[in-house]
């Protein structure tokens, strides 16, 4: 081995010690640039050669620059990212659900079933007077008025979620674009890694999108022999090298509601968790399911009500009534469109004198068994308009119509077992059978007298107003043994155990994100102390290298002088 080969030597190390400098400078430099994934010089020994018996080395040689991260570690903070982002957009909407639903005013669905409930006790404690009528109708107005508010409110905040999916779609797209030309970049400038240097600058920017990509959708990332990254969502490859797949937005039926679909394949993105699968859980479990939840209710409000008032009298009878539904008269009872399907039973039909006395009463039969022969509407009106003194049909508008065509007389209802008379629109307190369309009966809100007081004739007793009073408050059949209010205040302690659930769900994901990040930023990040000892280390060698070139050199020109 000669002089020649010591200096060549040192010189290659001066080289590795140069690029060394180099490395730790761009650390440094990049020391507080976000996203940023500190690098490190490879350094090998070089080959050895055989001088006799002696095997002596060639010195160092730099292998290439390389990226220094745990990429498990970074693939279980993704992960993390992925739930707290998912877990935050649940929780902002069962917190706004909450504070539509805990009504804390006046205007909240409970305080309004409370106050409807407190006017029935007004009228029960004075039947005749018309102010105590007005407050009731009132009082019911301001009630339908508070489930059709709520109905609004949450249906407006359903569409408001759900108008977040175009814009995330088109983020998914702008971001799986750009990973896909990052792909192609870092390929050519690895050479397909060819080289054992990595294109770290590029690497860094498709680390940041593939971290905002994880907050979006929940992804599996996958790192090919050539350098590219493959990322999956639920299955379906999203992105392969230098091709990835668009998503559009699409209506689905089931849900009523747009969803992300994969253009290429025309299927849903399964997207599980993230903003996407948070948002989709948001629309259909969260706002969907409280909308539904309150149809329910207003549905059994209206029945439960409107079976009581519907049998009621008054302090007159009727002349003309039209019942609200619009009825197939001709068919079965349970497939007329009723309101719901009235039993086997029977109601009375009483004719009244111009002195409210009675004049005749009339037992219609409802036969609802399941057998040929059953009732239809048809044959129930048949029944109705043989009565002398009142005539019935099922008017162009599809409602049933009952008319006194006799000077003086009117009718009223009574004894209704079979739940007709409510399910037909009869003489019912609230209209309607959905949160959205639920009212008071316009024929009421014109006629206020009629609401229904007495039970065995107008004027005689105050049954139905007793029966009516803290109805809410009763267990019933159609709400399976729970009460109105039994109901909505378990709505609303449910909604805020979900928000305490979800709060603390969210609280622990984030916790969770926090100590990976804190241990991704000790291996990524730039330690200034760190890299500081290295750029010592560097200068010493470098210092050393040059002393060895100097030594060789001396000892060159010593034996050149002989």
């Amino acid at each position: 081995m000669s002089l020649f080969s010591s200096i060549n030597q040192s010189a290659a190390a001066l080289r590795a010690s140069q690029m060394g400098l180099q490395v730790v400078g761009h650390n440094i430099a990049n020391a507080n640039t976000p996203g940023y994934i500190r690098q490190e010089l490879e350094l090998i020994p070089a080959t050895t050669t055989r001088i006799g018996q002696v095997i002596v080395g060639q010195g160092v040689l730099p292998r290439g620059t390389r990226q220094v991260i745990d990429q498990a570690l970074a693939e279980r903070m993704w992960s993390a990212s992925t739930a707290v982002s998912g877990g935050e957009t649940l929780q902002a909407a069962y917190r706004e659900l909450e504070d539509m639903v805990g009504g804390l005013d006046d205007t909240g669905l409970g305080s309004q079933l409370t106050k409807f409930n407190e006017s029935l006790h007004n009228l029960a404690n004075a039947p005749a007077d018309p102010a105590a009528r007005d407050l009731v109708l009132m009082q019911a107005n301001a009630l339908s008025g508070a489930i059709n508010q709520a109905h609004s409110d949450t249906q407006a905040a359903k569409n408001r979620t759900n108008d977040q999916l175009p814009i995330l779609a088109q983020t998914l797209n702008s971001l799986s674009s750009r990973i896909a030309d990052l792909n192609i970049e870092i390929m050519v400038l690895e050479g397909g890694r060819s080289l054992s240097s990595d294109a770290t600058g590029l690497r860094d920017e498709r680390y940041k999108l593939l971290e905002e990509m994880a907050q979006i959708v929940d992804i599996n990332v996958q790192e090919q022999s050539s350098g590219s990254v493959s990322v999956f969502v639920g299955g379906d490859y999203l992105i392969s090298e230098a091709n990835y797949r668009e998503v559009y937005m699409a209506y689905n039926q089931a849900t009523n509601g747009q969803e992300i679909r994969i253009k290429e394949t025309d299927s849903p993105l399964k997207a599980k968790s993230g903003t996407i699968g948070a948002v989709q859980v948001a629309r259909d479990e969260v706002f969907g399911s409280y909308l539904e939840e309150l149809d329910t209710f207003a549905a059994s409000l209206a029945r439960i009500m409107n079976e009581v008032h519907s049998q009621g009298q008054g302090l007159e009878g009727h002349k003309r009534m039209v019942g609200t539904i619009s009825v197939e008269p001709g068919v079965p009872l349970e497939r007329a469109e009723l309101s719901y399907e009235p039993q086997n039973g029977s109601f009375d039909v009483q004719v009244l004198d111009e002195q409210g006395q009675l004049v005749s009463s009339h037992q219609i039969t409802v036969q609802n068994l399941g057998i040929v022969g059953d009732s239809t509407v048809n044959s129930i009106i048949q029944q109705i308009d043989d009565i002398d003194g009142v005539s019935a049909r099922v008017n162009g508008d599809g409602k049933v119509e009952l008319v006194a065509d006799v000077d003086g007389l009117s009718f009223t209802f009574a004894d209704d077992n079979s739940g007709f008379l409510a399910a037909a629109g009869l003489n019912t307190l609230f209209t309607g059978s959905s949160a959205q369309d639920l009212a008071v009966n316009d024929y009421l809100m014109e006629n206020p007298h009629l609401l229904s007081v007495s039970k065995g004739g107008v004027g005689n007793d105050t049954d139905a107003i007793a029966e009516l009073v803290d109805l809410v408050a009763r267990p019933s059949d159609v709400l399976n043994g729970q009460s109105l209010q039994a109901w909505h205040q378990q709505k609303v302690a449910t909604i805020a155990e979900s928000v305490s659930l979800q709060r603390s769900s969210a609280e622990g994901h984030k916790d969770f994100y926090t100590t990976l990040q804190a241990q991704h930023l000790s291996i990524t990040g730039v330690n200034l102390d760190e890299e500081a000892i290295k750029l010592i280390g560097y200068q010493r060698a470098f210092q050393a290298s040059s002393r060895v070139i100097s030594t060789a050199s001396e000892m060159l020109d010593l034996l050149v002088s002989l």
